[in-house]
């Protein structure tokens, strides 16, 4: 590679002359040199071992936000900016889930729409008549969902399964 030779032969050449014959800007060649002296750092690649294992640990699902805290506790104090170029250099990148919204009505179908009956008969005049239903879904605070499915008597406004 073009900054390997200009890193090798910059004791004996000026940088700004062999970047110049080489057609590189000299500052990718710097750039470069922080980066490879930056990896031979033995304290750096620890904090990078550190996070890469935090990110594995946790299944590829903590990103930048919940990984700070994580690492604070075992003992890591880094920037959130360095640990998001740590997890940009090593291609990591946070699986995001997806949003589940459960849906109950399909009004794209194409079966015919059952008919209202309800519409068409006169209010019950008493108990147990008629009786309507429905069903919702309640979120759990540990994640998943619960179903919530209710018989309701029209005459008496009252729950009754």
């Amino acid at each position: 590679m073009v900054y390997a030779f200009i890193l090798s032969q910059e004791t004996l050449f000026s940088v700004i002359i062999m970047c110049q014959v080489l057609s590189v800007s000299r500052s990718c060649y710097y750039a470069y040199r922080k980066k490879d002296l930056r990896l031979e750092n033995p304290e750096i690649r620890q904090i990078e071992l550190q996070v890469v294992n935090a990110f594995t640990l946790h299944k590829r699902r903590y990103g930048v936000r919940r990984l700070m805290p994580e690492l604070l506790d075992q003992g890591l104090k880094i920037g959130h900016c360095k640990l998001r170029r740590i997890l940009q250099e090593n291609k990591l990148k946070a699986i995001q889930p997806r949003s589940f919204v459960p849906r109950t009505t399909d009004s794209r179908h194409p079966y015919p729409i059952s008919p209202n009956l309800l519409r068409k008969t006169p209010f019950p005049v008493k108990v147990n008549q008629v009786w309507v239903g429905d069903i919702t879904y309640i979120p759990l605070q540990a994640g998943g969902w619960c179903y919530l499915a209710v018989w309701m008597d029209l005459f008496s406004r009252k729950v009754t399964g």
